[in-house]
């Protein structure tokens, strides 16, 4: 280990119900006890500005993401390929993290930056927007999509329970059409659904196991469509998907791809959301693809 290399920390003080701030100092200090340069930035154009810049001096050992999802997801696509991604979960539901068995803990931590073993990891792009995870269209997005508005700092279970409610009220369940393509972008269906999920991780928020069987490093993204709107229809959906029973209904459609094309069949309506690793990601329409880049993330 050189006494020159440097770990820098990319912490998002809004992630989670609640501040983490005294954890990530206490992270930072850790980490300089063993012989690291470290520094914290919470603004995310200034640590890609300086990674870029240790990554080509040769010092930059790894970036930690301290945050959620959303954080890791916008971190990764800042940082040089060649770096490694660290994860320091503080958010409110830590999917990849807690599909790696990676908790919000210090000494762990420090043993996983100074041991650096890696797995290379699939990265999708929505609209042009790097994801690790996931993405939806349909009632959840738009519940998102509700809590990305109102967010003024912290969010607990409870804001999105309420915004639930609110969006069960609300949500009109527009049509959407649906472009599946395979390699060289071959189309492989045009179809049409209410609702639809695209993993890359095969997480979920609230442990739902939506496409358990889903991979991270084969290249292909899956996908699940639920065919039918309409409230009754939404809550029987998400009911089957508490249960594991969904991929029983004649309304579930599974298929692996390369790229997905989602758009309204009619004209745009009010609710007009993609939702990414649980962060509103953008509107209407949404094209989704897997790409070629590999994730380094430290485990």
């Amino acid at each position: 280990m050189s006494n020159h290399e440097v770990v820098l920390i990319s912490a998002n003080p809004r992630s989670g119900s609640r501040s983490r701030t005294s954890l990530v100092v206490e992270l930072k200090q850790s980490i300089e006890a063993v012989g690291y340069v470290c520094e914290i930035y919470t603004d995310l154009q200034q640590m890609a500005g300086r990674a870029r810049a240790l990554a080509e001096e040769g010092l930059l050992r790894t970036v930690v993401s301290a945050g959620g999802d959303g954080t890791a997801s916008m971190v990764a696509s800042l940082i040089p390929t060649e770096i490694p991604l660290t994860l320091f979960p503080t958010g409110s539901e830590n999917l990849l993290a807690n599909y790696y068995s990676i908790a919000a803990d210090v000494k762990k931590c420090v043993k996983s930056i100074q041991k650096l073993q890696t797995k290379n990891i699939d990265v999708m792009l929505v609209n042009g927007k790097l994801s690790l995870l996931m993405a939806s269209v349909g009632f959840d997005a738009e519940v998102v999509r509700r809590v990305h508005l109102s967010r003024k700092s912290h969010v607990s279970r409870w804001t999105y329970w309420c915004a639930i409610l609110n969006t069960l009220v609300r949500y009109r369940w527009p049509d959407l059409k649906i472009v599946i393509r395979g390699e060289n972008e071959q189309k492989i269906e045009e179809t049409y659904g209410s609702w639809v999920f695209v993993f890359n991780i095969p997480r979920y928020a609230a442990g739902l196991n939506i496409i358990p069987d889903a991979k991270e490093d084969d290249e292909f993204l899956d996908i699940g469509i639920f065919d039918r709107g309409g409230l009754l229809h939404g809550l029987s959906c998400y009911w089957a998907v508490a249960r594991g029973t969904h991929h029983q209904m004649k309304q579930w459609r599974r298929f692996r791809c390369k790229s997905i094309e989602i758009d309204f069949v009619a004209e745009k309506p009010t609710q007009s959301s993609c939702q990414t690793d649980g962060d509103w990601g953008c509107e209407m329409p949404v094209t989704i693809q897997i790409t070629d880049r590999k994730l380094r993330l430290v485990l």
